[in-house]
């Protein structure tokens, strides 16, 4: 989740953590080559251990799924039940990472200098309306992502979803029994290639009205409301 939400009303009164991975935000000093999709999720299953509770509710938003969901393979003891939020299930949809895995470290940090230079321009492209609200979160979250963890995130998720072994991974964690539930936004959702198989054995599949991608900052109360039902008993 974005870290700008008001989250803690919809799950009161469960804890919620909404850790900085590596090489982002306050982790930003984190070196480059460590940087990975597995790593991310070894990470973060530390400080799942760390918080001293046994278990966590698991919420994956596009790259993060992919790291949520090599969490539940690699470290189910940690993970309650798991929420794709548009998750990279195949290298089809890295779309946008297949094009800053391309290119060039110069390139990257272009790129991400233009958006934080326009905010609202970028929210204007995705197609969402941009009110200083928005522009506060995205500017925040631009301001958090080096150019270096960006791309070195991009080839790892590229090397990582191409792969057959990743769908073996995703299969192991509905294997497991860890209740896998999918999101996604009602504009966004027909570019989303969930396997049928996966579609046929997730826990629930949830399409949020009249957003696309980036629906918890289109929409955040109704996407924290949404999610919160998911994780009722």
């Amino acid at each position: 989740m974005l870290s700008g939400l008001p989250a803690a009303p919809f799950f009161a009164p469960r804890p919620i953590l909404i850790p900085d991975m590596l090489g982002y935000g306050t982790q930003s000093v984190a070196p480059v080559e460590t940087i990975s999709v597995r790593a991310q999720a070894d990470d973060l299953a530390a400080r799942i251990r760390g918080s001293g509770y046994a278990k966590a509710h698991i919420v994956g938003h596009s790259i993060g799924g992919a790291v949520a969901m090599l969490l539940a393979r690699h470290h189910p003891e940690v993970v309650e039940s798991f929420i794709n939020v548009e998750g990279n299930f195949t290298v089809e949809d890295a779309f946008w990472t297949g094009k800053l895995a391309a290119m060039t470290l110069p390139q990257v940090d272009q790129l991400l200098q233009s958006y934080r230079d326009d905010v609202a321009g970028w929210l204007t492209n995705a197609g969402i309306e941009p009110t200083p609200e928005r522009i506060a979160i995205a500017d925040k979250a631009f301001h958090a992502q080096p150019a270096a963890t960006l791309k070195a995130m991009a080839q790892s998720v590229i090397e990582t979803t191409s792969q057959p072994a990743y769908l073996e991974d995703v299969n192991a964690v509905l294997d497991s029994g860890i209740p896998m539930h999918l999101f996604a936004g009602e504009r966004s959702r027909a570019a989303w290639h969930v396997p049928e198989s996966v579609l046929r054995r997730a826990a629930s599949l949830t399409v949020q009205p009249g957003v696309g991608h980036v629906m918890m900052l289109e929409a955040p109360e109704r996407f924290l409301g949404l999610v919160a039902r998911l994780l009722q008993p």
